[in-house]
């Protein structure tokens, strides 16, 4: 249920719409959403994997499953790293003491070591599952993103052209879309995501990638619409409501951004909220001050989402502040 001060705050933002026609409204039942459509299909597949997991306690299939589920409910900004991380690391545990030398053990090992910042653990592992299986395109995917993370493009894209080759229905086209993201090569990214808008029209995922092309492109009026395209098909994800409320800021839509802005910042007291998302949404309507709070805030909760802190375009007008150098020196990236 949403409450009171949640849909206090829903009462206000439709009456403010209504009070200056705007040229874009937001749904406001789906910006309250949250995403919990997406996030109730990855809490029940968690849900069989544990009754899987009560009939055969030595399943190492499940283990590793429901580890991976858990990672992706935090991910993808559906629940805190708390409700999720103690969870993905006890099944990872208790499938290693069952067989820790899989393709798929290394992998979620992998995954959990960058979620923890543990930078040399990760690339080991993810290079150890594909050591084994050379054809786990899950791990190339994962490696390709450490290496974008530590701003190693050309090794990022030979995984992901490798990757390429062994996918040939194009199930990690996103996947290297953001790639070409991290690595501004913007026009490319937008055909790649224009392909798979037109591949998957009813999936969100592309559409939120292809916001974000248009967005770096200066497309503003294409990157809104887009992203309304994503919102809407997301339930509200705020991952993906982030990227609307950036492009809305920097498109001029400065109104309904900061609403939307508001809006999280109320919602967050009853809900888990990344708030390096929400601070896309300040650094869109030049509130930086906001923005480097948050981003402070999701240190402090080692979150996921810094992990791609020193590459990310959107931190680029608040990336030569002391507050914002400071926190990069605190993540204790490699040195090249």
């Amino acid at each position: 249920m949403i409450r009171k001060s949640i849909l206090l705050l829903l009462i206000i933002f439709i009456y403010s719409s209504c009070q200056s026609p705007k040229q874009y409204e937001i749904n406001t039942d789906i910006l309250s959403a949250l995403g919990a459509k997406h996030r109730l299909e990855y809490e029940s597949l968690a849900k069989n994997l544990e009754l899987e997991i009560v009939e055969d306690s030595a399943s190492v299939d499940a283990l590793l499953s429901f580890a991976e589920t858990q990672i992706i409910l935090y991910i993808f900004g559906f629940t805190s790293r708390e409700e999720t991380l103690p969870l993905a690391k006890s099944a990872l545990a208790q499938a290693k003491m069952f067989d820790s030398s899989s393709t798929q053990y290394h992998t979620i090992s992998g995954m959990i070591s960058l979620l923890d910042w543990n930078w040399t653990n990760s690339k080991r592992f993810f290079e150890k599952a594909i050591e084994v299986d050379p054809t786990n395109l899950n791990a190339r995917h994962w490696l390709s993103l450490y290496y974008s993370a530590m701003g190693d493009f050309d090794s990022a894209m030979e995984q992901s052209d490798i990757i390429s080759t062994m996918d040939p229905e194009g199930n990690y086209q996103i996947g290297r879309g953001s790639l070409l993201y991290f690595a501004r090569r913007n026009a490319e990214m937008k055909d790649l995501m224009l392909q798979t808008v037109a591949s998957q029209p009813d999936v969100a995922w592309g559409y939120d990638w292809l916001g974000m092309a248009y967005c770096e492109l200066e497309d503003f009026d294409n990157s809104i619409d887009t992203y309304f395209k994503a919102f809407n098909l997301s339930d509200g994800t705020v991952e993906v409501g982030a990227g609307l409320g950036h492009a809305l800021g920097l498109g001029g839509e400065y109104s309904l951004a900061k609403q939307m802005a508001d809006y999280y910042t109320l919602a967050s007291k009853d809900n888990y909220l990344p708030p390096v998302q929400r601070s896309f949404i300040h650094i869109g309507i030049e509130e930086y001050d906001m923005a480097l709070d948050l981003l402070e805030q999701a240190y402090d909760e080692h979150s996921w989402f810094l992990v791609f802190v020193q590459i990310e375009p959107w931190y680029d007008p608040i990336r030569n502040n002391p507050r914002f150098h400071a926190l990069v020196t605190k993540m204790n990236f490699p040195k090249n």
